[in-house]
């Protein structure tokens, strides 16, 4: 379960303030397929990226699975997001040189599996996003939609509680962007996975169990 209360991020531009997140409190629970929407600026993708910990609030308390995330120190944010959250980018931030079974590997190796059980890993969770034919396959080889399939498996391969998403359906086409959110909604059903993913699109609605709109840096409503 994922709790926020009152969160703030403003950043410094010189003189001027941007105040980014203006005070949100958001209550997230296990196994909710949660759209986070709004029209551009509103605060989507920095709402996100604090529960991603991949950025610190100014003020204001965020709780993942019952721990204070605000409390920890880098080393332990960086092994909490390894353990425990999934990340996937609209731009699929994959390293072209590696093969899709190569690029999954690398959250696995962190952990410090072998060889051997990275191996089995991720030709199991490629198989799981339907890619099991194409795992020796660069990134160049493959389309958007895969390369966005394989970003998806890296998010999973360690199993972890939260599943977030940036607009991973922003580079795709509108028959991939359903192969994308199909997918999404197989995992959300099947393995209960918890699921915040940004959006702009209206089409997307009916995937969500829940919508989070977003204006100005706070929850118009939800």
């Amino acid at each position: 379960m994922i709790v926020g209360r009152d969160i703030k991020r403003v950043y410094g531009m010189g003189a001027v303030q941007v105040r980014a997140l203006d005070g949100v409190s958001i209550e997230i629970q296990k196994g909710e397929f949660v759209g986070v929407m709004g029209s551009s600026g509103s605060g989507k993708s920095t709402l996100l990226h604090m529960l991603g910990l991949l950025d610190r609030p100014t003020s204001g308390f965020i709780s993942i699975d019952g721990v204070d995330v605000g409390a920890l120190d880098e080393r332990s944010r960086t092994l909490f997001r390894l353990k425990r959250l999934g990340y996937v980018f609209q731009d699929y931030a994959l390293v072209p040189e590696l093969t899709a079974q190569e690029n999954v590997y690398l959250p696995s190796m962190v952990r410090g599996m072998t060889p051997h059980e990275c191996n089995l890993v991720c030709t199991e969770i490629l198989g799981v996003v339907g890619l099991g034919d194409r795992i020796h396959h660069l990134p160049g080889e493959l389309s958007g939609g895969e390369q966005q399939r394989v970003a998806i498996a890296r998010a999973l391969v360690n199993k972890p509680t939260i599943l977030l998403a940036d607009e991973p359906c922003a580079n795709l086409d509108s028959q991939n962007s359903r192969i994308i959110l199909d997918l999404f909604k197989k995992l959300n059903k099947n393995l209960h996975q918890t699921i915040v993913m940004v959006s702009h699109e209206e089409w997307h609605k009916s995937y969500f169990d829940r919508i989070i709109y977003m204006k100005d840096g706070v929850i118009d409503q939800q």
